[in-house]
């Protein structure tokens, strides 16, 4: 076992009692055995971040238990970052998370990893509004600007985002799983570039300039995903008065969220399906959120509730109804695999 496999169970056990210390102490010891900054970083902070995701969906970890451990690596990767040095000769990269994503932890790693291969790195943190990102590219004019997002659901605005970066003449880098396991919905929103990680973003900035991306969506996604966005409270509405009060769609995954949040959440996983022209950016969706309400022994009859009613309200949407089909048709596969 090398010194990083040594390190990985006693750090997350450091990071399960939010302990700063012992975690920042056990990053450090590894630095001064001469183990990669890099290393430390994905090996470490990033390994053991995926394990404290888990653990929150299996229901092992609260919410509160999986904020503080992310606070305690991010603390991590401060203290990883005093200890080097990044030249800046290579240019200037702006990075920041599309407007509604807060997952910023993974962004900053990106931002840590180009700064040690040579990158000057701007990192603007969680959920920065598209006007203000292109604003701030305007005033600063860096090489390129990357753009990180965890959940599909962001998409829709991620397009716009990445169009009015573009119009600045700033090259776009898109990273996170948001963006689809292959890239496939970055490539659709007509991204420069996507990177499945870290090391990928390195070697791609090293092949500037990027041939002109070809993007497969016009800038207005079509009458249906608009028709779909304002009918969205009133399919929470009737999706809300079916189900009646006490349950929860989430299974108590969220913070201070009711039954209306959860409704309001697949309403938009619905509307970036119908935004992509993609039904995977839905039924991956009912796939994760079964798997939590299984994990946390709560119903998950009631989906199928869910969908009908959705159904029902937009009657006069094909690619929606189709959509909510393939959903109806996953469900009921997995019902039947249960039993």
């Amino acid at each position: 076992m090398n010194r990083l496999d040594a390190v990985l169970a006693p750090f997350l056990e450091a990071l399960g009692r939010a302990d700063e210390t012992a975690a920042v102490g056990l990053a450090q010891d590894l630095l001064d055995d001469g183990v990669p900054a890099q290393d430390v970083l994905l090996g470490l902070v990033a390994r053991t971040q995926e394990q404290v995701g888990l653990r929150w969906q299996s229901g092992e970890w609260n919410v509160a238990q999986e904020h503080a451990a992310t606070a305690v690596n991010e603390r991590v990767v401060a203290a990883v970052a005093r200890r080097t040095r990044g030249t800046g000769e290579k240019g200037h990269v702006v990075l920041a998370c599309l407007d509604g994503e807060w997952h910023a932890l993974p962004a900053r790693l990106v931002a840590e990893v180009l700064r040690l291969s040579g990158w000057q790195v701007t990192f603007l943190g969680a959920s920065v509004p598209a006007a203000q990102l292109v604003s701030y590219l305007h005033q600063q004019g860096p090489d390129v600007v990357a753009v990180s997002c965890a959940l599909p659901v962001h998409l829709p605005a991620a397009h716009r985002t990445i169009v009015a970066a573009q119009r600045t003449g700033t090259p776009v880098l898109a990273g996170g799983p948001g963006f689809g396991a292959d890239g496939r919905w970055a490539r659709r929103l007509g991204v420069d570039a996507w990177a499945p990680n870290a090391a990928e973003a390195v070697t791609l900035l090293d092949r500037l300039p990027w041939p002109e991306p070809v993007p497969e969506l016009g800038e207005d996604a079509g009458p249906e995903y608009a028709g779909l966005r304002s009918r969205r409270s009133s399919l929470v509405a009737a999706a809300g008065a079916r189900l009646g009060d006490g349950y929860r769609l989430g299974g108590g995954a969220g913070v201070d969220a009711g039954l209306e949040d959860d409704l309001g959440q697949a309403v938009d996983f619905l509307s970036a399906a119908v935004y992509l022209g993609d039904p995977d950016v839905f039924t991956g969706y009912l796939s994760w959120l079964r798997d939590v309400l299984d994990s946390r022994s709560a119903r998950t009859d009631a989906l199928a509730a869910v969908l009908d009613e959705f159904r029902s309200g937009l009657h006069d949407f094909p690619f929606a109804q189709d959509t909510l089909a393939r959903g109806g048709a996953q469900l009921a596969g997995a019902a039947r695999s249960a039993s």
